[in-house]
């Protein structure tokens, strides 16, 4: 299974759900920016986007909620044991309504994608400083960074 990824504006992006009949097709949204995520076996309807393998899927994505983003560089020679360590760390996550651990087919990036029904599930997840980090883990190769998003409609100003 792959994971599909692409930015625009939130009003493009709702324009692309409504034209394809893809289920879930998350449309994520913060300050800054909107994103589209959905999962197929076909290749992906963005013209622009990032493709991921889908190494480990726990829960179902739902279309509203609270989503977190992880990015995490990983080296060459760290993949196999970050890939077999976070496999099972997916599994482990509490408050999470869905996870997914997805791995980038053009370079060593992966992306710990998780659903909360509660911001405050999140916060307290963060607290307990679940991610690897350079100093720490030696297959991490640079900055690891989580990004935070409402999912579904986005309010009017």
């Amino acid at each position: 299974m792959n994971g599909y990824m692409t930015n625009g504006t939130y009003q493009y992006l709702e324009k692309l759900k409504n034209k394809h009949t893809i289920s879930p097709f998350i449309l994520m949204h913060n300050e800054v920016k909107a994103v589209a995520y959905y999962e197929d076996t076909n290749s992906s309807i963005f013209e622009t986007g990032r493709d991921y393998r889908v190494l480990e899927q726990v829960g179902k994505l739902a279309e509203i909620g609270f989503i977190s983003l992880s990015h995490l560089p990983v080296t060459e020679e760290g993949r196999p044991i970050f890939e077999m360590d976070y496999k099972q760390k997916v599994n482990d996550i509490n408050g999470a309504t869905a996870a997914r651990l997805l791995r980038s087919l053009h370079g060593n990036s992966y992306i710990l994608l998780m659903e909360w029904n509660d911001p405050k599930d999140y916060q307290a997840w963060k607290q307990s400083n679940p991610l690897p980090n350079k100093k720490e883990n030696s297959y991490i190769s640079g900055s690891v960074y989580t990004e935070t998003f409402q999912v579904g409609a986005e309010e009017d100003e």
